[in-house]
């Protein structure tokens, strides 16, 4: 392809300036207001002091293959400044800048100590990315600044990073406040009248200190609020928006209340093997279940307004139940409202959880006294169990009762509905089990529900409710006559390199180039007429190049190194072209909020118009495939990737991820790719930990957010993960990718590993082919050895190649008419593109 993607303007383009305002709405729609104390909030424009890491180093998004290289963006200093405010603290936070720059320096020497006399990229940035900086103390806050700040309101920004490859620690600077930082918010909650937490970190921390310290008044959940989170935050502290985020995560009391705490990645010694003994009962559905005091309970919420709920109706047409629901603002300001129904459970036949989130939705932006009524729906099937005795998916008999809820611990019944008896709903067969018995959590035993007087028992019309029994065979792959002709053309040499990604290092002739492209299909095929797609990282915006250079013949190079980058060798590789004059191209992406951010909106149309802009960013920047939404559970708050991740609920993480593969694929040719398939919820030893889980918690809980994104969402692709379940790689195994995700889902996409988790000691490049993981990522010379000696040896047929090429020729197929009518318009365009 001989067109370039982006612009040679320089100036902010429409889309950029349009996504902007959808970034900061997102941001400020998912905010979290955990505490309001005193009506401390909202805040009228005035003088402030403001204290804390993240005042001016405002965290926007973790580390790792996820990060986006923006434009700009907005600290919390300058949102509040940019919303009339007049900063009073100076003085503290220039001294803290000499502090964290002096220790950013020393810790920049110490990690180019570690990459010093590397060559290779792919050795340098994971090597660099293993040291995350660790926060400097700030000099202690002062009496002396309080007296000088001459006002009567403060905001403290609590901050952390972490990211991909390294998992957080239960220590002081991490998990856990410092002790100075301890100190200062003791001091600061004491003096001012008006003390206000923001919490910037893209997890969670130890919230043990609200109990010994007094006076915070307010506390905001910022997260990481992407590029314009500064801006969001000040729309929300000054009511130009109400807030409306609830917690899609549950805040113990203690991090040893998790029941994880003691075990999870190589807390207790082993790095080669996590064990999930807590089973199903994770989040809400372990402290509920268990009774256990928390924090803050999932789905949790305040607002500067109240509303009322009631349920209006209710209908059953197979498996389908639809509840109607009226909300009402019934108080002084406008604001948002988050419905949430729970399902109680039966304990007939199968412990279980008490509760299970089966619905949710978002009102509109109501008026005071407005009133909206709204549909939910959800399959009755979704609340059966697995049962591995009968390798099925079973509702109980017994009573099931309808809930809404402010939160998972606050809830008002407003229906029942019984089953006669056991149904099953999926015969399926016992797949990816675990290779010895594991001890899980047993719950304690519950007396039988007391269901109100005035609340309708409805029956469950169980015949009603379909029963499949899953056929377990090869799925065919659709060949077109052009498909097949040109498979027959490929030697088996030339087959095994249709299934391995595209040359990162260098380009191939012919090649279509994306600088900064995270994964390409094979490239090895234009002289045969097969043109290759460009994918990008995710899943916080589109992660490539956002400046490049146009090199004579069509090439191109980056115009800077990436401040991620620019380790080694590899922060001087571009000093070459810096004064040749070349024109430059621009591809400025929004850094979105992230995932954990994002999931407490609880709303699905929101995200939806996050993807479908996505989208079109991925339309002017030449990207086929988007590598997000990852959906990994938060199963402890130490996981490393905790913030590209959604919630502890699979359905919440299900509905959400399929709301954006919609709005991202509702374009032609541009598709997401779901990940990490599946239990990648460490980062730890990730390419060499066996996540060792009980087939039903694994079926109820880590593969159903990926089983309601592939049914509502339809995504492309999909990626495995690196670690292994129960002892066999995510990749290789044909149990987790042919029988449960084709066989059992009905997905036709195209599946690829995830980057160079295939290798010696990792999981087998032959073996991938044999499971039906199409396409091996990011494609190396030892994947093509391990492939053409399969081949020769006779472990590895051409007809078991097939299919795998076949949905990578389809993928390409439909991604390639789109990268054609792009050019085109690009082409002819209004000056402002390349």
């Amino acid at each position: 392809m001989s067109r370039t993607f982006g612009t040679t303007n320089p100036q902010e383009t429409k889309m950029e300036l349009a996504h902007r305002t959808l970034a900061r709405r997102a941001a400020a729609e998912s905010f979290v207001l955990l505490r309001n104390e005193h009506r401390t909030l909202p805040l009228a424009p005035g003088r402030i002091a403001l204290y804390g890491i993240g005042v001016r180093r405002t965290v926007k998004g973790g580390l790792g293959s996820g990060s986006v290289s923006e434009r700009y963006s907005v600290t919390i200093e300058q949102g509040l400044v940019h919303a009339g405010f007049t900063v009073t603290t100076t003085r503290w936070l220039n001294d803290f800048d000499h502090t964290y720059e002096k220790a950013y320096q020393a810790w920049h020497d110490m990690v180019e100590g570690k990459v010093a006399g590397l060559t290779d990229p792919t050795k340098i940035i994971p090597l660099a990315h293993s040291y995350v900086f660790p926060y400097p103390t700030s000099r202690p806050v002062t009496e002396e600044d309080i007296e000088e700040s001459d006002t009567d309101t403060c905001l403290y920004v609590l901050t952390r990073q972490a990211g991909e490859g390294l998992d957080r620690k239960p220590e002081k600077g991490d998990f856990y406040l410092t002790d100075a930082e301890e100190q200062d918010i003791a001091l600061l909650a004491r003096r001012y009248p008006k003390f206000i937490l923001a919490v910037n970190v893209g997890g969670l921390v130890d919230f043990s200190f609200l109990d010994a310290i007094p006076g915070i008044d307010a506390i905001v959940l910022f997260v990481q609020g992407g590029e314009e989170g500064g801006n969001a935050l000040a729309d929300v502290l000054t009511g130009k928006r109400n807030f409306s985020g609830h917690l899609a995560d549950t805040i113990p009391l203690s991090y040893a209340d998790v029941p994880s705490a003691r075990t999870f990645s190589d807390l207790d010694g082993d790095d080669q093997n996590d064990t999930y003994h807590e089973g199903i009962y994770v989040g809400y559905r372990y402290y509920d279940t268990f009774g256990k005091s928390v924090r803050f309970p999932f789905g949790f919420g305040l607002s500067y307004t109240t509303f009322s709920e009631s349920c209006t109706g209710f209908s059953q047409i197979g498996d389908e139940v639809t509840v109607r629901v009226r909300v009402k603002n019934t108080g002084a300001v406008s604001g948002r409202q988050v419905i949430q129904l729970y399902l109680l459970l039966p304990q007939t036949e199968f412990r279980s959880e008490t509760k299970r989130l089966a619905a949710f939705d978002k009102t509109k932006d109501l008026a005071p006294e407005e009133e909206e009524e709204r549909k939910l729906s959800f399959r009755l099937s979704d609340a059966a169990v697995y049962d591995e005795a009968r390798s099925a998916f079973v509702l109980q008999r017994g009573t099931y009762v309808l809930c809404l809820g402010e939160d998972s611990r606050h809830l008002t019944p407003a229906a029942a509905f019984f089953l006669r008896e056991h149904h099953i709903v999926l015969q399926c067969r016992s797949c990816c089990a675990p290779t010895g018995k594991i001890e899980e959590l047993c719950p304690p035993k519950t007396s039988p529900l007391s269901l109100p007087e005035d609340i309708p028992l409805l029956p469950i019309r169980e015949e009603e409710i379909p029963a499949r029994t899953v056929r377990y065979e090869e799925p065919t792959v659709k060949e077109s006559r052009a498909d097949k002709a040109f498979l027959d053309s490929l030697t088996d040499k030339e087959l095994v390199r249709l299934v391995i990604g595209g040359n990162l290092m260098q380009a191939d002739p012919g090649s279509f180039e994306i600088t900064g492209a995270g994964g390409k299909t094979p490239t090895c095929f234009a002289k045969k007429g097969l043109q290759n797609l460009c994918f990008s990282d995710g899943p916080a915006g589109i992660n490539i190049a956002e400046r490049v250079y146009l090199l004579p013949g069509g090439k191109e190079a980056p115009a800077a190194v990436p401040e991620r980058y620019q380790w080694g060798i590899l922060a001087h590789s571009l000093d070459r072209l810096k004064d040749q004059n070349l024109p430059i191209v621009y591809r400025e992406a929004t850094a979105w909020p992230v995932e954990t951010l994002l999931a407490q909106s609880w709303d699905p149309g929101l995200l939806e118009e996050i993807g479908d802009a996505t989208g079109e960013e991925m339309e002017a920047f030449g990207i086929s495939v988007w590598l997000a939404p990852a959906m990994n559970l938060h199963r402890n708050p130490l996981g490393g990737r905790t913030f590209e991740y959604y919630s502890e609920d699979p359905l919440i993480s299900g509905k959400l991820a399929a709301a954006i593969t919609r709005g991202v694929q509702r374009r032609d040719g541009k598709f997401v790719c779901l990940k990490h398939f599946a239990c990648n919820n460490g980062e730890n030893n990730r390419n060499g930990i066996s996540e060792n889980v009980s087939e039903r918690a694994l079926r109820e809980l880590y593969l159903k957010g990926f089983a309601i994104a592939v049914r509502e969402g339809q995504p492309g692709t999909l990626m495995t993960s690196y670690n292994m379940l129960n002892h066999t790689y995510t990749a290789n195994r044909h149990d987790l990718v042919c029988d449960i995700l084709r066989c059992e889902w009905g997905y036709e996409g195209l599946v690829m590993t995830d980057w160079s988790s295939t290798n010696e000691k990792a999981a087998d490049p032959a073996a991938c082919m044999l499971a039906q993981n199409d396409l091996i990522m990011p494609g190396t010379p030892f994947d093509r050895s391990a492939l053409e000696k399969a081949v020769t040896e006779g472990r590895l047929k051409r007809a078991q190649i097939l299919p795998c090429a076949l949905r990578l020729l389809h993928l390409v197929e439909q991604g390639l008419p789109a990268l054609d009518a792009a050019g085109e318009e690009a082409e002819a365009g209004d000056g402002r593109k390349a």
